[in-house]
């Protein structure tokens, strides 16, 4: 980077600023590692003692400097330098975060888990699920769809205030058998007092078998349906029976609804 000989009246910061502009200390369209912003910076920094020398040099004899304006100069390249490597430092607590995540993931494979979605896997054409109806409202209606947005399931269910556990057998409103794959359930229902349409609350259950670590973050697989770590909200460890229905913690079988296409 070629230097500018500063007048009395000019700073060397103002200086320094101006070259990295035009130089190729900085690109705006491209963002520097740590190591990077390091090396700039160090080039910078020795072009600042440079100019900060040569103005000391030319300046005005009977107008010197204030050396308060050099201290804030040097006060601010230090800043910089601290900044770099606290980000530095930051993305190597990241990088280890991240790695910890990835082995910690590996435990939930064969686990059983309850989560915050809408989205139910079909596992060996079962299927379980919970809706909650907190409003007494009129008919409540449950309605699948499949991976297309295609209805296959359409019917009433209970609709008295509580959690009602479900469970699908995979048929559609004719009796056919659907494959397994990843389908979308809803319930709504009127509430009695306001007149106004309500979605109740999906608990979703399946069988883990895979884990996925995405941009730092813990997604867990029942056959294809991903869900994020933090939407699980119970997790059981797999049972010795030989059902392969996936496990729904502590849903009870005596109050199922037991969801077919007849």
């Amino acid at each position: 980077m070629a230097t500018t000989t500063p007048t009395s009246n000019q700073s060397v910061y103002d200086i320094i600023s101006k070259q990295t502009q035009n130089g190729s200390s900085t690109n705006n369209s491209t963002t520097k590692t740590g190591d990077d912003a390091l090396a700039s910076l160090s080039g910078d920094y020795s072009n600042f003692l440079t100019l900060l020398t040569t103005q000391l040099k030319n300046q005005d004899p009977l107008s010197p400097m204030d050396a308060t304006q050099f201290t804030q100069q040097l006060v601010q390249f230090s800043a910089v330098e601290q900044q770099i490597n606290g980000n530095k430092k930051l993305d190597q607590l990241i990088g280890l975060q991240s790695t910890a995540n990835a082995y910690g993931a590996v435990g939930f494979v064969g686990t059983s888990i309850a989560a915050d979605s809408n989205d139910v896997p079909l596992q060996n054409s079962k299927a379980k699920f919970d809706y909650t109806i907190e409003k007494a409202g009129g008919a409540a209606t449950l309605k699948i769809l499949n991976s297309s947005g295609n209805i296959v399931m359409l019917k009433q269910v209970d609709a008295t205030v509580g959690t009602h556990p479900v469970e699908w057998d995979g048929t559609d409103y004719f009796g056919n058998k659907l494959p397994d794959g990843k389908y979308t359930v809803s319930v709504s229902y009127t509430d009695q007092n306001t007149g106004k349409a309500i979605d109740a609350d999906i608990t979703s259950y399946g069988k883990v078998d895979q884990a996925v670590l995405a941009d730092g973050k813990v997604f867990l697989k029942m056959g294809d349906v991903s869900v994020p770590l933090e939407d699980v909200i119970r997790i059981s460890k797999p049972t010795e029976t030989t059902d392969s229905t996936p496990d729904d913690g502590d849903t009870g079988d005596d109050d199922t609804d037991e969801t077919s296409g007849t």
